[in-house]
């Protein structure tokens, strides 16, 4: 980003705007009591060896939000289609099972049952006939974040976003990580392919809006501590999952004290290097054989 032509933008305009963040910055130092230079959000686009470093990068940092918000727009709406398509094919499955009077699911479905064998070892069986045995591999939470560019940005700062609320501790386990004030359960981030999911302990109902396109997923025993969930993709979403916490914590008389921002960012591993450390376990499903 430290290449990008910033011509266009009056200098008179830069000097400007990296007076007035130089006078905030200096009295937010002052009051944390140490120098926050490299702890803002733009920080990461700054080139410090060119003038107004601060105020150009947060002009970088504003392009690409700018980008990022015509990106959201496009997943949104692909991601709508997909939703229309995947209800037609269940609708269309449905149908066709009950015009053959089959009381039990259809070969699709099936075939999801005997993947949810994953958890026996079927490395030394035989397959039923008419399945194959293939190979697959259950991811964990970090091993995701890991293997996604996306997913870090993201998860860096909703992360530090979420460890700026007074007492909140952070544990990861295999699926996800799960942040606790005193014992009890708030939020916890889970990720699916490279998307980053935010759940929280508070239901949909408390929302008198619901900008945040957030879902109702209590009926789903994994997620009953935190029965509200949010889909982030981009700046656009990432701002409003901030909000959302933001109402979240004042409906629960949460502070917000801040945080030293940390960078979560970590290099790229293989699947090779993650099954070594553990971090991915391949297992053994059973599918149906394509005629």
């Amino acid at each position: 980003m430290g290449s990008k032509d910033l011509s266009a933008i009056g200098q008179e305009e830069f000097e400007r705007e990296q007076k007035m963040i130089d006078i905030d910055k200096w009295l937010a130092s002052e009051q944390a009591g140490y120098d926050l230079c490299g702890t803002s959000s733009w920080c990461k686009y700054c080139v410090k060896a060119e003038t107004f470093p601060c105020a150009k990068a947060r002009f970088r940092e504003k392009m690409e939000s700018a980008l990022d918000e015509i990106v959201d727009d496009i997943l949104e709406k692909e991601d709508e289609e997909k939703k229309k398509t995947e209800k037609k094919t269940d609708e269309n499955l449905s149908d066709r099972a009950s015009a053959r009077g089959d009381a039990n699911t259809s070969d699709a479905l099936k075939e999801l049952a005997f993947e949810e064998l994953a958890e026996e070892d079927l490395s030394e069986k035989e397959p039923k006939e008419g399945y194959e045995k293939v190979i697959r591999y259950r991811r964990s939470f970090r091993a995701r974040i890991i293997q996604s560019e996306k997913a870090q940005d993201i998860y860096t700062e909703l992360k530090n976003y979420l460890l700026g609320f007074g007492g909140i501790h952070s544990r990861m386990c295999q699926g996800c990580e799960n942040f606790r004030i005193a014992g009890e359960k708030i939020a916890k981030l889970v990720v699916r392919g490279k998307t980053l999911w935010l759940y929280l302990a508070m239901s949909v109902g408390e929302l008198k809006e619901n900008p945040y396109k957030a879902e109702d997923v209590s009926s789903v025993k994994a997620h009953m501590d935190t029965p509200l969930r949010v889909k982030i993709t981009g700046n656009r979403t990432l701002k409003r999952a901030k909000n959302l916490l933001d109402a979240f914590a004042a409906s629960r008389g949460i502070a917000n004290v801040g945080c030293i921002y940390t960078d979560f960012h970590v290099s790229y591993k293989s699947d090779a290097e993650l099954i070594e450390k553990g971090l991915i376990k391949p297992y053994t499903v059973l599918i149906k054989k394509r005629k």
